[in-house]
């Protein structure tokens, strides 16, 4: 391995040094964090026995995951009663954005691919980041490397297939190589191919009805290319192109004696990012980035109700966004951030066009001392729509705050009081602004406010009990000028800004580790959720004080490891209340609460320096009917095994 240099990015996590690897901890510690973070690794993923991303998201504490069902399945995630949209997602350092719906659909990343996985819910404790990390409720922050990875001179590969039910057929390959202290590169690809015709079953009165999903086949796959370059003294560039197609049947809502569907989605996405990192100075550092993002989406509905018997749309998006970021680190223990963003979005919707212009701006400050954490944060916010033939949506500006704090009341303790408050404001998506019969250009932004409490505890090395780690936050969140959808006719809705909602609830999390003698151990992890959100738009309303939509009132999860020499077993059980449909929570909107059990048997075989990973799940191990989304089925007990060689 090359000598190491003094100019080596500060969040290295290890290296490697005559074959032994010294790593230390996660730069950020969820326990010492002034807002919730929850943060899953690469390792945690195999040994939790988590399948798939939408899986790891249901092992958060006050996640609502909304899943369509099966491989297919559009895959959302919301927090403690937010709506999805306000759930920014960010990939290796740079926001994903969709300004159709404002959702960004997690089946297109595949976990094998993933180093890390880290759900913020508030500010981020990191302050030298991108505006538009700050401009969300909760960001899902997505790493596909470590810097480890980018000083490590060995040829890295790594091939793997899974199989499953259902068809269901995923081969993977990932290759890297640091070709020098100053260059690396790494590809990886997946596809995927699944027939998701699982089975289901419809209650009608007295009679149950089995059915199979019909017109649920799906193909896609996706590419990556990364590389890494120090090309000045304390200066590097990381660049990341990605490619994703999808083509894909829509299998539709199970409907009695109705089970047809023949609605097909094709999608194609391609980005080009790039992030340049300097240290100017012994007290400054500077950091720019740059994105290139198109997306098109091609819907078709073959029936008898459409001209000629088809309905054919196509949207194209593009983004072309910038930032900057600079940090000042003055004395020891302090640092501010001055952030400024610049995005210009065009969404294509047939022969119509709509355009928005983004700019933010952040200023931050850091500040620790003694055993206290501050960290402020002040966030511009100014959203413009040029007039592009049609009704433009006017301009939008907002200046919000946020505010953190991280106290160790004891020295000798790992034990921390939290709180914090933060505001953010969203702006309407293309789809509730422009869309026919749907769309309203007089919409003003949804403003949202936080406000945490919490403790954190940890403690190692308790004889036979290695490690103790527990959270709980109580929390208060506020939307006003909720965007609703409200009937204007018989046949038409119209997005309203007529909505308040007040939510509170709490989060708990709990690790224990414990070793059970030499080379064997037992690990829990355990998560509870209580949120009770509540529409209070005017009294006489039929939702007045009832559960949001889709919202349980609690919700929670559980694995339990054992691993050994031989083979490492996992159980591991998700499950939240019963939910509504719809605000009114009618009877019949009401979705039934669920349990899902699983099971994981997995092993790793070392090997003239190569690694053989084999692994088996038994998913829905109990084959417990439910649903995420009200007529979308999820499956039922269904089986997956892969096969992963490292070399």
């Amino acid at each position: 391995m090359p000598a190491l240099s003094a100019n080596m990015p500060d969040s290295i996590k290890g290296v490697t040094l005559q074959g032994v690897e010294v790593t230390s901890k996660r730069a950020i510690d969820p326990i010492k964090t002034t807002t919730q973070t929850q943060s899953i690794d690469a390792q945690e993923i195999k040994l939790r026995g988590i399948t798939d991303i939408s899986d790891a998201m249901r092992r958060f504490a006050g996640v609502n995951l909304r899943d369509y069902g099966g491989a297919g399945g559009m895959k959302t995630v919301s927090l403690r009663g937010f709506g999805a949209q306000h759930t920014g997602v960010v990939y290796d350092g740079i926001a994903l954005s969709n300004l159709q719906n404002g959702e960004i659909d997690l089946s297109r990343y595949n976990l094998d691919n993933l180093n890390s996985v880290s759900l913020n819910t508030g500010e981020n404790d990191e302050i030298f980041l991108p505006a538009r990390a700050s401009a969300s409720a909760s960001t899902l922050i997505l790493s596909s490397y470590t810097d480890k990875d980018l000083y490590d001179p060995s040829l890295r590969m790594r091939v793997a297939l899974e199989a499953g039910s259902f068809n269901h057929w995923r081969p993977s390959a990932s290759i890297g190589k640091s070709f020098s202290e100053k260059v690396a590169l790494s590809a990886s690809g997946s596809f995927l191919h699944s027939d998701n015709d699982y089975p289901y079953t419809l209650a009608n009165g007295n009679t149950t009805m089995h059915e199979r999903r019909r017109n649920s086949r799906i193909n896609n796959g996706n590419g990556e290319l990364s590389c890494f370059w120090q090309c000045a003294p304390g200066g590097s560039l990381t660049i990341k192109g990605y490619v994703y197609g999808n083509d894909q049947q829509l299998p539709g809502p199970a409907i009695l004696y109705n089970p047809e569907n023949n609605e097909y989605l094709r999608e194609l996405n391609t980005f080009g990012q790039a992030t340049y990192r300097q240290r100017l100075a012994p007290k400054w550092r500077l950091m720019i980035n740059a994105k290139y993002n198109w997306a098109s989406t091609r819907y078709e509905n073959h029936s008898d109700i459409y001209p000629n018997g088809l309905l054919r749309n196509r949207y194209i998006q593009q983004e072309y966004y910038g930032s900057a970021a600079l940090l000042f680190s003055p004395i020891s223990g302090l640092q501010f951030d001055y952030s400024a963003d610049y995005a210009h979005n065009k969404f294509r919707n047939g022969a119509a066009l709509y355009m928005r212009n983004s700019l933010l701006q952040s200023l931050a400050a850091k500040y620790t001392v003694w055993r206290l954490k501050i960290i402020a944060k002040a966030l511009y916010s100014l959203y413009m729509h040029p007039a592009t033939g049609v009704n433009d949506a006017g301009t939008h500006q907002r200046l919000s705050p946020s505010l953190g704090l991280l106290l160790q009341p004891i020295p000798s303790e790992e034990f921390f009081v939290r709180a914090s408050y933060k505001e953010i404001f969203r702006m309407p998506t293309f789809s509730e602004l422009y869309f026919d019969h749907y769309g309203s250009i007089n919409l003003d932004p949804e403003v949202t406010r936080q406000y945490n409490l919490g403790v954190t505890w940890q403690r190692s090395s308790m004889g036979f009990l290695d490690q103790l780690g527990i959270t709980l936050d109580g929390y208060i969140n506020e939307v006003r000028n909720k965007i609703v959808a409200m009937p204007v006719g018989m046949f038409m809705m119209r997005m309203m800004n007529l909505g308040k909602v007040r939510i509170f609830g709490a989060d708990a999390t709990l690790q224990c580790d414990f070793r059970l003698a030499q080379s064997h151990m037992l690990l829990l992890n355990a998560t509870y959720s209580y949120t009770r959100a509540q529409p209070r738009t005017d009294r006489t309303m039929l939702d007045w004080m009832k559960q949001l939509a889709y919202t349980p009132l609690n919700s929670g999860s559980a694995s339990l490891t054992w691993t050994n020499p031989w083979v490492n077993v996992t159980a591991h059980v998700t499950g939240c209340s019963g939910r509504y449909s719809t605000n009114h929570n009618l009877p019949s909107s009401r979705i039934p609460g669920y349990m899902e059990l699983g099971f994981t048997l997995s092993h790793a075989f070392h090997f003239r320096g190569h690694v053989l990973e084999l692994r088996a799940d038994l998913i829905n191990a109990l084959d417990k009917q439910y649903e995420l989304v009200a007529r979308y089925p999820m499956p039922g007990r269904a089986w997956s095994t892969s096969v992963v060689f490292k070399l």
